[in-house]
């Protein structure tokens, strides 16, 4: 009988036999033992975090430039509202609006809408869409 219970009382453990504890695989370790966190090691661990969510820009061909090139140029003769996919280390940043300006000196495009005023440079941008 006793061996019976005990054989249950495993099962209901979830089959291995051993509590879950901090050490065990899928908890939380790094927090478990502590509730406090100094802020030096909040910075750290942030910085840490933001370091692994890097991604390297993509690298596009010469018929992709051109046609980025095309695009950005109807837009502005035009002034048709476009949405620019443009490349940032952690993350794609959109900007939406029409294109005020196109500056070949430095490399750099103005995008107005209602709310803000924005210079992106040509060598972020990674796609052109007109709405």
């Amino acid at each position: 009988m006793n061996a019976q219970i005990k054989l249950e009382d495993i099962i209901s453990r979830g089959g291995n036999g051993v509590r879950p504890n901090k050490l065990t695989p899928g908890y939380n370790i790094m927090w478990e033992s502590s509730r406090m966190v100094l802020p030096e090691h909040k910075a750290v661990l942030r910085k840490h975090h933001n370091e692994q969510k890097k991604y390297d820009k993509p690298v596009l061909d010469e018929q992709q430039l051109v046609q980025l090139s095309e695009d950005i140029s109807f837009a502005f003769h035009k002034q048709i509202g476009v949405k620019i996919r443009t490349y940032h280390p952690q993350q794609l940043i959109y900007y939406s609006g029409q294109i005020k300006k196109v500056n070949t000196d430095n490399g750099s495009i103005q995008i107005v809408n209602d709310e803000e005023v924005n210079w992106i440079s040509f060598c972020d941008v990674l796609e052109v869409t007109f709405f």
